[in-house]
């Protein structure tokens, strides 16, 4: 069995080359002189090049029989081979190439909005100077206006999908203290660094050191948001139960700490 494998799909070749190829075949199987046996003709649909369609096409006009003598374009050896070429049906194994790179996640700031932070506690953020670090102190009277308000800075990035945590960097109205996450002595910890420009932080490398600015923000029901960090996930932003304590990083599963907080845009 012979079989002539080769593309209809328009997309590659126009519509006279399909017409022209049809014709040749239907026009090959009706002529009576010409001998079918052993040779059936088949069109199977494989992408194949534009030659690949006109040497289908020359090889079938050979085979047509003619009573004037065969063209002197081709000899019998080149017509073998262009047939050779054509009939024998390729199976290409694709390899399918992981091209997807690790590409950096880059966060850029959208909005920023104040907003003031209690815990559940109703503890409200001072800030310490010495040591400079924020405490959750419960506010009375004339105290009320130690608290400090947060700026929420969101950022949205491509490579970031999950629908139900929002980047954001933290920082102190007012102030150019921000809130940041590193690892000490192995374990993550809360810090307040002075950034001059905030223009560094219009963009965010979230692979890079700068990712350490950068929380995920989660509402988990009525007044109770978490911020976990970006950079070390499974840690979050927490107050102790005990009053005047510092604000810091803890595992969601720490008894003694408040990992939610009450956050309203002022």
């Amino acid at each position: 069995m012979l079989t002539i494998s080769t593309s209809l799909y328009e997309y590659y070749f126009n519509k006279t080359s399909n017409m022209e190829f049809k014709a040749v075949c239907i026009d090959l199987e009706k002529t009576h002189s010409f001998d079918h046996k052993g040779l059936q003709l088949e069109v199977i649909q494989h992408s194949h090049s534009l030659r690949h369609v006109g040497n289908l096409i020359v090889a079938l006009q050979r085979m047509k029989p003619s009573h004037t003598p065969l063209g002197t374009e081709f000899s019998d050896d080149d017509l073998i081979n262009i047939m050779l070429e054509n009939v024998i049906e390729e199976h290409d194994t694709l390899e399918v190439l992981d091209t997807v790179h690790s590409e950096p996640s880059v966060f850029s700031n959208t909005t920023v909005e104040q907003c003031s932070v209690c815990d559940r506690d109703q503890k409200s953020l001072v800030l310490k100077e010495s040591p400079l670090e924020l405490q959750a102190v419960i506010l009375q009277g004339g105290s009320i206006d130690l608290k400090v308000n947060l700026h929420l800075a969101t950022y949205v990035s491509r490579t970031f999908t999950d629908s139900a945590r929002r980047p954001v960097a933290l920082s102190i109205a007012g102030r150019n203290l921000y809130l940041s996450c590193s690892k000490s002595a192995g374990s993550p910890i809360l810090q307040l660094e002075e950034v001059k420009d905030r223009k560094m932080l219009k963009s965010i490398n979230a692979e890079g050191d700068m990712g350490r600015f950068l929380f995920l923000r989660r509402e988990q029901g009525f007044a109770a948001t978490s911020l976990e960090s970006l950079k070390f996930r499974g840690w979050f932003i927490s107050t102790a139960v005990e009053n005047k304590m510092p604000a810091e990083m803890c595992e969601e599963a720490s008894p003694a700490r408040f990992t939610t907080f009450s956050i309203k845009t002022l």
